[in-house]
C-alpha cells in the first residue's frame, strides 16, 4: 500500500491494489504529524492544551502508544542537547514551571 499524510489537512490516505483494482481510502484525524513535524509542533498541538487544563485543576494522563520502533520514546523524551529537540516530557515540565 501507498500511504500519504498531510499535516495541514489532518488526513491520511491509503492506496491499495494495482491498476483498475486500486482502492483509495482517506481518513481524517484531530492531528496528523509527518516526518517533517517538529517536536514543538507535536507538543503545541497535543500536550500544551492538556497542561492548561491541568493547571486549572483537571486531572490528565498523556501516554505514547504504538508499534515498536516508531518513535514513541523520541517523541516523549527527545534530546536535551538543544531546546528545539526537547520532547514532550521536558517541554511539559518547562511549561508547568513557567505557569507557576
Amino acid at each position: 500500500p501507498v500511504v500519504t499524510a498531510k499535516t495541514a489537512e489532518k488526513s491520511v490516505t491509503v492506496i491499495k491494489g494495482k491498476g483498475r483494482k486500486q482502492v483509495k481510502s482517506s481518513y481524517s484525524f484531530d492531528n496528523v504529524f509527518t516526518a517533517f513535524s517538529t517536536q514543538e509542533d507535536v507538543f503545541e498541538a497535543t500536550v500544551k492544551p492538556v497542561i492548561v487544563d491541568v493547571m486549572r485543576g483537571f486531572e490528565s494522563t498523556v501516554f505514547a502508544y504504538g508499534q515498536t520502533g516508531t518513535g514513541k520514546t523520541h517523541t516523549m523524551e527527545g534530546s536535551l542537547s538543544s531546546p528545539e529537540f526537547y520532547g514532550i516530557i521536558p517541554r511539559s515540565a518547562q511549561a508547568i514551571f513557567e505557569h507557576l
